[in-house]
């Protein structure tokens, strides 16, 4: 009876420990992740200020992007963001050799996808390899998350001042219930 309540309580830890947990995910292979990502970098480039860039219409204007790791997710942000900034505001941007009126440097915080999940389930944990480890969700919301983050420094090498934007995140989402039986999405890409 003594060995009995120290089971219970070591499952009830077990199974507390599974209420709420966040993932990275970084293999960017199915459609979902891929569409997450993509439609965060188009949401981000919308929203920047008109007024950051307004006064480069018509300029040269160099553009170099900065992350941890360059991949082709940068090279896709990177080209996303030259042309928004050429169609949006008029801004040419320059090649090598061309005369420069100004230099964005473009410095991403975050281009990915995350999971969040919320409720109860029980975890299925591998020892050996705890990234294959699963879980049996018995009522939970699992939540998926498109991530890009970014600020930007102008230099305008007319003057040489240099603007710094703030930072600026965007996140799109998707979600759905699961149980162990069913699960239902809540919100669709």
């Amino acid at each position: 009876m003594k060995y009995l309540k120290y089971i219970a309580l070591a499952s009830l830890l077990i199974l507390v420990s599974a209420c709420s947990t966040r993932e990275v995910v970084d293999k960017r292979a199915g459609s979902t992740e891929q569409r997450l990502i993509t439609y965060s970098i188009e949401k981000l480039i919308k929203e920047l200020p008109a007024d950051d860039f307004e006064l480069l219409r018509g300029k040269h204007v160099k553009l170099t992007s900065h992350f941890i790791i360059r991949d082709h997710l940068l090279d896709y942000a990177d080209n996303l963001f030259r042309l928004n900034l050429e169609h949006r505001f008029g801004i040419k941007i320059a090649g090598d050799g061309d005369t420069v009126d100004a230099e964005i440097d473009l410095f991403f915080e975050s281009i990915g996808t995350d999971t969040d999940v919320a409720g109860f389930s029980i975890p299925i944990i591998n020892l050996s390899d705890t990234s294959q480890s699963s879980r049996i969700n018995l009522l939970a919301l699992d939540m998926y998350h498109g991530i890009t983050e970014c600020h930007y420094f102008i230099r305008n090498l007319e003057d040489n001042t240099i603007t710094r934007s703030n930072r600026f995140l965007a996140r799109v989402r998707t979600d759905k219930v699961a149980t162990p039986f069913i699960s239902f999405p809540l919100s669709h890409l």
